[in-house]
């Protein structure tokens, strides 16, 4: 019951980043064709593919859901942050950022390959 409770609250900083985060991303996408901003892209489907096949255990997909908000946060302060190209950006981002975006996607890649989910 509480981690339903957090999913909610989380769920609802994610409904309000979420659109802001592609928004830059698929921007950036039509600007430069970079092999990392498609990486970042993947975060997006792997969430949801991690989220469906966990909808129903309550604190796995709390923790998933927490690790996609610090990614999103991470995203939306590169973009606004950023003076340059955000591919050059992250090589100026702090290190936080860099770290959060990195284990992200490192994590929600591994996930979804050893669940074998497509």
């Amino acid at each position: 019951m509480f981690y339903k409770f957090l999913n909610r609250r989380v769920s609802d900083k994610i409904s309000e980043l979420h659109p802001i985060a592609v928004k830059y991303l698929s921007d950036d996408i039509e600007k430069n064709d970079d092999k990392a901003i498609t990486e970042r892209l993947k975060v997006i489907r792997n969430h949801a593919l991690l989220h469906k096949h966990f909808e129903t255990d309550q604190k796995r997909l709390y923790m998933i859901n927490r690790n996609y908000l610090n990614f999103l946060k991470a995203i939306v302060f590169l973009y606004r942050t950023s003076q340059v190209s955000v591919s050059a950006g992250v090589l100026n981002a702090p290190t936080e950022v860099y770290h959060t975006i990195i284990a992200v996607q490192d994590s929600f890649r591994e996930a979804t390959e050893s669940l074998s989910l497509k």
